[in-house]
């Protein structure tokens, strides 16, 4: 069979590393079996599913449902495909975002009631909270961790989140706080989500662990300006607030705003910023106001008050990253093709399918084409192996002959 290009060696490489780096010994039939599945996720046509992966690969159906029982030390294989691309002196953020999962039937572990953006409302299915990181100067983004979220949690969608006991929220900073020391050790401080997770437990989870947390808030959020002016003579304590921030007044904001510049890429819009104290949070927050001609504002809000705005701005956009790893998850590797009802059959196919997205960015990085050409000419790759081999013609052929390689084009699109 005519192997994939780059992948057996990449694949090999990051085993290794996992080795060296992590003392992670990955068995040698697992190692193998990993192969054979990357392999055909990367090169099938249709839904990923043991059914389909059986179809596209010497290996019995049987065999991935058996594998996908086994536990696999996805987060270090995924941090060692993130240093096979990262530039040594990129700063790196952390970021986290949940997505729905449609899912019928009444058996499957966790299925539940979960917010579903396309639709904008609850609908029944699985919900995943992904965790990932994102090199801010090349803006490339990789999936760390899949976990699933339980059904049997509230929502814990209140500003606070205390009167809800523990909920989805706690679920989600758990993930964060299992895997903060390791992200921290490459150089992670700085953790974006969006306006979901702008709560006090959240807040709090992430100053608590050393990092720094940016998020979106509501346009009416209860903030106050810091009182600046001279200090007060005569007994009672100073003066530390000067005033509600009303945002329904866009002049009184240019005024007491500071106004730093434009978005590079939207010059029409403002940004403002100053440091304002939050009574729902019980912190002061560098507070970043963008603000376009129509009179719609976006505010954002960093727990590092020494923070530079363009930088809150920056750091917060780039979250949007995280999602685009979502989307390609869904669209290349099948995030919601499992046919397993297990738990641990269903973590698995999640981690697998976000883990396969970072290794299809790289690989289709160093065949320089896209993800989808990548695929694209896996199958044919897969296809013309098969003929030859079906044909005995398997040591007949040069993989590099021009003409084998126009076949192998066939489909290709520009990057």
């Amino acid at each position: 069979m005519l192997p994939q290009p780059l992948l057996a060696p990449v694949v090999s490489t990051i085993f290794r590393k996992m080795t060296d780096i992590y003392n992670c010994q990955v068995g040698t039939w697992q190692r193998r079996f990993l192969r054979e599945l990357f392999k055909a996720v990367l090169s099938l046509r249709g839904r990923i599913n043991f059914t389909n992966l059986a179809r596209f690969s010497p290996l019995h159906e049987q065999t991935f449902r058996r594998h996908f029982k086994k536990a696999f030390q996805w987060v270090w294989f995924n941090l060692i495909v993130f240093r096979l691309r990262r530039h040594p002196e990129e700063p790196i953020i952390g970021a986290f975002d949940c997505t729905f999962l449609p899912k019928s039937g009444t058996k499957t572990w966790g299925i539940g009631r979960f917010f579903s953006s396309l639709a904008g409302r609850p609908k029944k299915g699985l919900e995943v909270s992904v965790l990932g990181i994102i090199a801010t100067s090349s803006r490339r983004a990789f999936g760390v961790d899949a976990t699933q979220t339980p059904s049997d949690l509230p929502t814990g969608d209140s500003p606070t989140g205390e009167k809800d006991g523990y909920s989805r929220v706690d679920f989600y900073l758990e993930q964060i706080t299992d895997l903060y020391d390791q992200l921290a050790d490459l150089g992670v401080s700085y953790w974006v989500g969006d306006g979901f997770y702008a709560k006090q437990k959240v807040f709090d989870t992430v100053t608590d662990l050393g990092g720094d947390l940016i998020t979106r808030l509501r346009s009416d959020a209860n903030l106050r300006y810091l009182y600046t002016g001279a200090p007060k003579e005569g007994p009672g304590a100073p003066k530390q607030y000067d005033g509600k921030i009303d945002w329904d007044h866009p002049r009184e904001l240019t005024k007491r705003f500071d106004e730093i510049g434009r978005l590079p890429d939207q010059p029409q819009v403002r940004i403002l910023t100053t440091v304002a104290n939050s009574p729902h949070f019980g912190r002061d927050l560098r507070v970043v106001l963008l603000m376009d001609p129509d009179g719609e504002q976006v505010v954002l809000a960093s727990t590092n008050t020494g923070q530079h705005a363009e930088e809150v701005v920056r750091y917060y956009r780039l979250r949007y990253q995280i999602e685009l790893v979502i989307r390609d998850a869904k669209q290349h590797t099948g995030l919601t093709h499992c046919q397993a009802r297990s738990q641990e059959k269903l973590d698995f196919h999640l981690n697998m399918s976000v883990t396969a997205v970072n290794l299809l960015r790289l690989l289709a990085r160093k065949a320089e084409c896209s993800p989808r050409t990548y695929r694209r000419e896996a199958y044919n790759r897969l296809l013309i192996g098969r003929l030859f081999s079906k044909l005995g013609l398997s040591a007949e052929y040069d993989r590099m002959d021009p003409r084998i390689q126009s076949v192998v084009h066939t489909g290709r699109m520009a990057v």
